[in-house]
């Protein structure tokens, strides 16, 4: 989750710009978006005169479900000019029931998803597709950014509960040109939620299962508020469980709701807004030969002995947790002006706040703060030999604001967008610490006092940064429909700048950055349908990422004050060219498609790991330019004799196209396979229904990948698979189509690396191409697999 908060003592350097939106013009009202709505079916006593048409109409209905989706929700039809993969709300609802948003896509071509538990609830997740990060992908709720604001990663227990979720999709080869991200060059993962009934009612659900785990879920749907013409819902949602490898907790309390306004034609004013408060423990990461030794019994401590070794008790499990509190809200709308003319505006903000603590020892005699010697102002409990157990925490307090507006005006066989898109993010971020109770759990867990003091009344901090971002960006694209709508072309152009200023309050560090980038981004996408069963579609498209913020600044050791993490400085944008070329197949039983891709990348920036004392803290290393070049595959049927089949397939190589510097030398990965980059992955699923049981089947596999520039380490290939039953309920006055389900995760209990936690250039001593012996930069770290879990589940409508 985040990692880091707000100094309520700073002062805040600027205030948000006063700014007038290009395209705001007359609509300040307060607006939102999007999806159709669902109405609930009307029941046959609404319509008493149309009794004999009403089979006929079912027919129709039932035609037209089936001819939605395929694979059982896992494929869904679409018009698109680029690859694109969506699960809608059947398959979400078979789910583990606190499944996370990003399990609900791990099946789909090219996505790599690995999570240290069962239910998605921990934030040591790691996501690529086609072998990009999940700091190269885009993440939107609704049309609102998700992404964390300062290292660009995504944190799944922020994100929206999948019971409130209507489809789940994956642009893999780019995002739509009005998306509001400036890290999303390897494409997006757009989540949609479900929209308001329109008459009162609700949904409910509780879940019990291995590992202690439990979680309890309502919602309740307003229905239409007297003759206001707004619907709305909200949903309360509390999860708990304990760690499958060992000592750990897990605690999450989550709030959504959504509300909406449609009136006349085509105009729409919707809100959507998310609360999380948790704690998160952290599961431990091995390195490839401490999983070799002890497999899962990789834990932190469970015990801590008071008076016993400070070293040994820093490992105490209670010292490794990420509180954290957020709330995200987005406001988009749609409005109908003229007959040709439409706008759509989206306003967000985000504020969220705690972060990442990990356990440590201080020495008693004094500290460094930065590179000056300060006297010691706090005695610190369970000291030994010089030494005492703390708890250092990385904190961060970010704010987000932004707005995206457009028109759009049809005139015959055109379609033109014009937009524009502004952010502004505050983001601050420290190193403290905090002294450890007689059991040794943190005193301050959540930022509070006390923390550790130097003699003068300052608290002690390793690392303490303020970071202000300001995003302005343009768009314009045109749609040319032709041949009947057979042939579409859309050309485009989104021009981005991004702005950075910060400064660093550690001496001894670099004590003020700013950086500015400027990116034109070009696209053409074509899509060509040879009939109304089959596609043909071509695109070219370019994308970048800024350089994240946690590279800019540095931070020190306050046991001997060198520096621990060094700020990187001004660095360059990451840049993409990507071209697909693909073929779609939607039959009335069958869908399918085939999508061949390329890229070229310049200055890839590839996610890594540094540690500040034993707390391992994200950054990037410019790898330089790379080729990624493959094919995706997936195939569904509708339902036969009640099956379901759905598979994926993809093939991916990547070849590095530079020479990584370390020093005054360079190592030779020129031609190495990227990191992160299976070549083989591959899912099958099974689902089956006949309106009183149904159950589905899920198969992974992934092939081995590097976890060094060099090539010298690979996490091994994994293969596990996942299980649902369930049997649908009668109703019975108030409760309403229920139903009972149990999922197992990890069927065969798999003992698997799932992803990796940290890579490096190299794992072993090796000679550069100028003659020097290039020591090993280390022992990258893995996510362990999640363990065989039993979940049962009981729901209702109401």
């Amino acid at each position: 989750m985040p990692n880091m908060i707000r100094n309520r003592n700073e002062k805040r350097m600027n205030p948000i710009p006063f700014r007038v939106s290009l395209l705001l013009c007359a609509v300040s009202i307060v607006p939102f978006s999007a999806s159709a709505a669902t109405r609930p079916k009307a029941q046959p006593a609404a319509q008493p005169a149309r009794k004999a048409p009403v089979p006929r109409t079912e027919s129709v209905s039932v035609v037209a479900t089936l001819r939605q989706a395929a694979g059982s929700g896992q494929m869904v039809r679409t018009r698109a000019e680029a690859s694109v993969s969506t699960v809608d709300r059947s398959y979400i609802t078979r789910q583990v029931a606190s499944a996370g948003a990003l399990n609900l896509v791990q099946n789909m071509p090219g996505a790599n998803v690995a999570t240290s538990d069962a239910f998605g609830m921990s934030n040591q997740v790691t996501m690529t597709l086609r072998g990009l990060n999940q700091q190269e992908i885009g993440f939107m709720v609704d049309g609102t950014p998700q992404n964390d604001p300062n290292n660009g990663t995504i944190y799944p227990s922020q994100l929206i509960d999948s019971e409130n979720l209507q489809s789940a999709s994956i642009t893999q080869g780019s995002s739509p040109i009005d998306t509001p991200s400036y890290v999303d060059l390897g494409g997006q993962v757009s989540f949609r939620t479900i929209d308001p009934s329109h008459t009162f009612g609700g949904y409910a659900s509780a879940m019990f299962g291995t590992w202690d785990s439990k979680k309890q879920f309502i919602r309740v749907n307003t229905g239409d508020i007297g003759n206001t013409g707004i619907r709305g819902w909200v949903s309360f949602s509390n999860f708990y469980d304990q760690h499958f490898t060992g000592p750990g907790t897990d605690r999450r309390l989550h709030i959504d709701a959504k509300f909406v306004k449609e009136w006349g034609h085509g105009n729409r004013v919707a809100a959507v807004f998310t609360w999380a408060d948790q704690t998160i423990s952290n599961y431990y990461e091995p390195t490839l030969a401490q999983w070799n030794a002890n497999g899962r019994s990789n834990y932190y401590s469970p015990t801590y002995t008071p008076g016993g070794s400070p070293a040994a008790n820093a490992a105490y499990w209670r010292m490794y947790q990420n509180p954290w509190e957020d709330f995200n809200i987005g406001l988009p709308s749609t409005f109908r002006l003229t007959k040709h003319i439409t706008a759509d505006v989206e306003p967000y903000f985000f504020h969220g706040s705690g972060g990442g603590l990990s356990g440590t020892t201080l020495p008693t005699g004094g500290y460094y703060w930065g590179n000056q010697f300060e006297a010691p102002g706090s005695a610190l409990p369970g000291a030994s030999g010089g030494q005492a157990p703390a708890v250092q925490r990385y904190l961060n307090s970010p704010y987000r604001t932004g707005f995206v507006d457009k028109l759009n005006w049809t005139e015959g066989k055109n379609t033109l967008t014009l937009g524009s898109w502004y952010e502004y993010d505050d983001f601050s971020n420290w190193i403290d610490y905090t002294p450890v109770t007689a059991g040794g759990a943190p005193q301050g867990p959540r930022g509070t006092d006390p923390t550790v003091m130097m003699a003068d009344g300052r608290p002690l901090r390793s690392g303490d940064y303020n970071l202000m971002t300001q995003v302005n960006g343009i768009f314009l694209n045109d749609r040319l429909s032709l041949l009947h709508d057979r042939l579409q072309i859309t050309g485009g152009i989104k021009a981005v700048m991004v702005d950075r200023a910060g400064t660093n309050h550690i001496p001894g560090t670099e004590y003020r950055t700013h950086d500015n980038s400027f990116q034109p981004l070009p696209r053409l996408m074509v899509r060509y349908d040879i009939n109304h069963e089959h596609q043909l579609f071509f695109n070219v498209t370019t994308g970048f990422r800024a350089p994240l913020g946690t590279s800019f600044f540095g931070s020190t050791s306050p046991a001997t004050g060198q520096v621990t993490s060094l700020g990187a400085g001004q660095q360059k944008d990451e840049y993409s060219i990507a071209e697909e070329v693909g073929y779609r197949y939607q039959g009335r039983q069958v869908l399918g498609s085939v999508t061949f891709f390329n890229y070229n990348f310049t200055n890839r920036q590839i996610a890594t790991q540094t540690y500040v004392g034993n707390l391992p803290v994200s950054t990037t290393i410019n790898e330089g330019g790379q080729t990624s070049r493959g094919v995706d595959i997936e195939l569904g049927t509708v339902p036969f004799m009640h099956f379901s089949p759905y598979a994926s397939f993809e093939y991916l190589h990547t070849s590095i196209d530079n020479d990584f510097r370390v020093g005054n030398d360079y190592l030779p990965t020129k031609g190495k396979t990227a990191v992160q980059s299976p070549h083989f992955q591959a899912s099958f699923g099974l689902s089956y229904d006949d309106s009183l049981f149904f159950g589905n089947f899920g198969f992974k596999y992934l092939s081995s990948q590097y976890a060094t520039f060099m090539n010298d380490e690979k996490m091994p290939a994994q293969t596990h698979g996942d299980m649902t039953i369930g049997v649908y309920l009668p109703s019975y006055r108030y409760i309403k189509h229920p139903k009972f389900q149990l999922n197992f995760v990890n069927l065969w209990d798999t003992h698997y690396l799932a992803g990796l936690g940290s890579v490096l250039p190299n794992a072993q001593a090796t000679r550069g191409v100028n003659g020097t012996l290039i020591g090993a930069a280390g022992s990258p770290t893995y996510i362990i697999g999640a363990g065989f879990t039993v979940a049962a589940q009981l729901s209702t409508e109401f």
